[in-house]
C-alpha cells in the first residue's frame, strides 16, 4: 500500500499534474534537509514517537527529501519563458488527526521496506523526470528553431516587400518630382499667355476707345459735310438769284442806254429843224446833263463791274462774307437804276 501511494506520488510529479505542480510551485521550497537522517534504531525511534508525541513520521520525510530535486526542477522550468504548461493553485486542507494516526500506523507498517527500494525508486523516477525534461527541452529547442525559422523567412519576406516598397516610393517620388516640373513650367505659360492676354485686352481698349474717337470725329465731319453741302446748295441758290438780278439789271441799263441815247437824238433833230439857236439857253443844261449821265453811266458802270467781281468771287468761295459783299454791291447797282 506504501509502495503505491509512493507510485502515485512520483507519477503526479514526473506526468506534471497542472495542480499540484501548481501547488509545489506556489510554496516556497523547504529547507533542504540532511540527505541521511541519523541513523537510530527501532527501538529508539520509537521511543523518540512515543516521546514527541508520534507527529514524525519518517516515511514522509524520506519522501519529502526526495521531492525536493522534483521541486527544484520545476522551479527550473518555471524560471523558462518557453516553458508552454501552465498550472492552477488548488488549496488542499490540512489532514485530520485520525488521518494523521492512519498515516502513521501505514508508515510504521511499510518502514520493513528497505531503504536501498526506496532509494532505488527515487532515483528511477528521478532519471524518468530528467528524460522528460530532456524531451521537454528537445521540443522546446525545436520548436524554438522552427520559429526562428519561420521568423526568418518572415524577415526576408518583409525585406523584400520593404525594398519593393521602398523602389515604388522612389518611383512615386521620381513622377511626383516630373508632375511638379510640369505643373510649374505650365505655370510659367499660363503667366506668360495671362501677360499677352492682358497686353492684348489693353491693346483692344486703346483701339475700341480709338475707333469710338474716330467715330465721333466721322460724325462730327458728316456733320460739317453735310451743312457745307447745304450752305453750299443755298449760296447756289443766291447765286442764281442774283445772276437772274444781273441780267435784268443789265437789260435795263441797257434800255435805260437806249432811251438816253433816243431822246438825245430826238432832242437835236428837234432843235436844227426848227432853226431856233438854243445855245445859250440849253447849253449850260445840256452841258449839266451830259455831265451827270457821264457821271452816274461812269458809277453805274463802276457798280456793275463790283458786282461782277463779287459774283465771281462767290462762285469761287461761297461764304458769308463774300455773299453779303454780293448782296451789298447789287443794291447799291440797284439804286443807280432805279
Amino acid at each position: 500500500m506504501v509502495d503505491r501511494s509512493q507510485r502515485r506520488r512520483g507519477g503526479a510529479v514526473s506526468s506534471g499534474d497542472t495542480s499540484a505542480g501548481a501547488e509545489k510551485l506556489a510554496q516556497p521550497p523547504p529547507s533542504s534537509p540532511p540527505p541521511h537522517p541519523p541513523p537510530c534504531s527501532s527501538s529508539s525511534s520509537a521511543d523518540g514517537g512515543r516521546g514527541n508525541g508520534g507527529n514524525v513520521d519518517r516515511l514522509l520525510f524520506k519522501n519529502l527529501v526526495e521531492m525536493v530535486p522534483l521541486v527544484e526542477s520545476l522551479m527550473d522550468r518555471r524560471a523558462n519563458s518557453s516553458y508552454s504548461r501552465r498550472a492552477s493553485v488548488v488549496y488542499t486542507p490540512a489532514p485530520s488527526q485520525s488521518k494523521k494516526a492512519a498515516d502513521t500506523k501505514a508508515g510504521r507498517t511499510a518502514h520493513s521496506i528497505s531503504a536501498k527500494k526506496r532509494r532505488d525508486h527515487g532515483e528511477n523516477a528521478q532519471k524518468s523526470n530528467q528524460d522528460a525534461d530532456n524531451g521537454d527541452d528537445y521540443s522546446i529547442i525545436l520548436s524554438k528553431a522552427m520559429a526562428a525559422e519561420k521568423d526568418r523567412e518572415e524577415m526576408a519576406m518583409l525585406r523584400e516587400q520593404i525594398s519593393d516598397l521602398q523602389k515604388k516610393l522612389l518611383e512615386k517620388d521620381e513622377a511626383l518630382k516630373s508632375a511638379e516640373n510640369t505643373v510649374n513650367q505650365m505655370s510659367a505659360s499660363y503667366g506668360i499667355l495671362e501677360e499677352q492676354v492682358a497686353e492684348k485686352d489693353s491693346l483692344l481698349k486703346s483701339t475700341t476707345s480709338q475707333l469710338q474717337n474716330a467715330k465721333i470725329l466721322l460724325a462730327d465731319k458728316q456733320a460739317a459735310l453735310e451743312k457745307l453741302e447745304w450752305e453750299a446748295k443755298m449760296s447756289n441758290r443766291k447765286i442764281e438769284e442774283l445772276q437772274g438780278d444781273v441780267d435784268s439789271m443789265d437789260f435795263e441799263i441797257t434800255a435805260l442806254m437806249k432811251a438816253f441815247e433816243k431822246l438825245s437824238e430826238n432832242d437835236s433833230a428837234t432843235y436844227s429843224e426848227n432853226g431856233i439857236s438854243s445855245s445859250l439857253e440849253f447849253e449850260p443844261l445840256q452841258l449839266a446833263v451830259d455831265e451827270i449821265d457821264n457821271d452816274e453811266i461812269q458809277k453805274m458802270e463802276e457798280e456793275r463791274a463790283a458786282y461782277v467781281a463779287a459774283l465771281t468771287a462767290v462762285k469761287e468761295n461761297p461764304s458769308d462774307d463774300f455773299l453779303s459783299k454780293a448782296a451789298e454791291a447789287r443794291l447799291r447797282l440797284r439804286a443807280f437804276v432805279v
